[in-house]
């Protein structure tokens, strides 16, 4: 089976942190080993739509002068770091949905040098661009605040994301040919680089006998073969890598229960998945977790 994204669904994102690995204030870098931080953020990205909380607490001395970023505040938009359909753009409103490069919050946060305190705006990098707790940037878009940042808390739930594709195999000797397709929720922890899914998939093909709407139960790991940095796009060192993604689990369709190995490419936009399934006689499911997801996704 070959497939992409069709819908990203509600995207759920907690990060904090964190260890200070670069600082610059007011266009002056700083020493590391003198800036501490704490922060953390929400946000739920559903369509366009990006909405959310952030709180931020950081200090440092640069130059013999105390410097201060701090205040909680709201998240009400984000930068596009991918989008559907394929190939929209912001700028063109031709999106109907985003996954978010960074956030937006309000200018709330309260920067201050010495005795001299004014109001800045942080955009905050989402995590999913650098995995394995980052770091990533919290930034000023007028460059007084440039802050890069390890991460000790990195989530992302997915609820209602969908990909599609086609099927091409062999069933008793005989070529198959169709489409898939599935809707997911998952739930992935960027520090340890692994996710756990479930959801429901349906197959359509040129075989009465593998038409048929099941479930799935996977386990995820973001591989580091094949990944690179990207980090020229944000123009900080080490706050970009692009991954891929492998996916591993069971499914029961139908009369067919099987195994699947999905990987995905980089970045993981698209995959390809190897699919080994038998056909009983009876598609009974039994006292078994397949009668349970039934029951949960027929409710839904």
């Amino acid at each position: 089976m070959t497939g992409a994204v069709t819908n990203l669904g509600t995207q759920t994102y907690s990060v904090g942190g964190g260890q200070v690995v670069y600082a610059m204030i007011d266009g002056t870098p700083i020493d590391a080993n003198s800036g501490t931080i704490q922060y953390f953020l929400f946000a739920t990205q559903s369509g366009v739509t990006t909405e959310g909380f952030a709180n931020v607490h950081f200090t440092a001395t640069v130059g013999g002068t105390h410097v201060s970023v701090s205040g909680s505040f709201q998240i009400n938009g984000a930068d596009m770091g991918a989008g559907l359909p394929a190939n929209c753009s912001t700028a063109a409103g031709n999106c109907q949905e985003i996954l978010p490069f960074d956030f937006i919050g309000t200018s709330n946060v309260q920067f201050t040098i010495g005795t001299q305190t004014q109001s800045e705006t942080l955009i905050v990098e989402s995590p999913y661009w650098n995995p394995f707790g980052g770091p990533i940037y919290l930034v000023s878009p007028d460059q007084q605040v440039v802050i890069v940042a390890t991460y000790t808390i990195g989530t992302i739930l997915w609820n209602g994301a969908q990909t599609g594709g086609y099927i091409t195999g062999t069933f008793n000797g005989s070529p198959v040919s169709g489409t898939f397709t599935q809707t997911s929720s998952e739930y992935e922890n960027l520090v340890a680089g692994t996710a756990v899914d479930a959801g429901t998939i349906q197959f359509n093909t040129n075989v009465p006998a593998l038409n048929a709407r099941g479930f799935f139960t996977g386990s995820d790991t973001i591989p580091t073969a094949g990944s690179y940095d990207c980090s020229a796009d944000t123009g900080l060192p080490s706050t970009c890598t692009m991954t891929g993604f492998q996916s591993n689990g069971n499914f029961r369709a139908g009369g067919m229960t099987g195994t699947y190995s999905t990987t995905w490419g980089v970045p993981a936009y698209a995959f390809s998945s190897t699919v080994l399934a038998t056909i009983a006689q009876s598609g009974h499911s039994g006292n078994s977790i397949w009668a349970f997801l039934q029951n949960f996704f027929g409710r839904r």
